[in-house]
């Protein structure tokens, strides 16, 4: 999402983990799903405190797109469909975040299908798909 739709006044912990309440085929696949929710974090590049303390309200753009993408990897979906996930992020953070991203789906033997207006990381999909008119490029690549 765009708009990450973060629960403002839950903490990032409390909003990764909403991504095993909804599904519990997700839940069944977290052995510790605080665990692996915090493992994501920092893998993400978020200290456990501020993941932890305060709401996800208080955090910086950049800050809170790496909890929704955590909330989006937790429990090893199928699927991962991402709209402009590293948008917000410098080009370091970006490239930690894809190949985190890539390492945990070549892991579960998910697929992600991302949309995004940067050209630079068509060469890290294995498919390119260019949707001219609205000037954004679909990546595809499948585990």
């Amino acid at each position: 999402f765009q708009m990450f739709n973060l629960l403002p006044f839950a903490s990032g912990l409390d909003n990764i983990l909403l991504g095993t309440r909804f599904a519990p085929e997700r839940t069944a696949r977290c052995t510790d799903p605080r665990a692996e929710a915090l493992q994501l974090a920092s893998d993400l590049g978020l200290a456990p405190d501020i993941v932890t303390n305060g709401t996800a309200g208080q955090l910086s753009v950049g800050q809170q797109q790496r909890i929704a993408a955590a909330r989006a990897m937790i429990g090893n979906p199928a699927l991962v469909l991402a709209d402009e996930p590293t948008s917000a992020l410098d080009a370091a953070s970006q490239r930690a975040f894809l190949d985190l991203m890539f390492d945990r789906l070549r892991h579960a033997g998910s697929a992600l299908l991302m949309v995004s207006h940067d050209h630079t990381l068509a060469d890290r999909f294995d498919r390119v798909v260019e949707l001219g008119s609205i000037a954004r490029t679909m990546y595809i690549t499948a585990q």
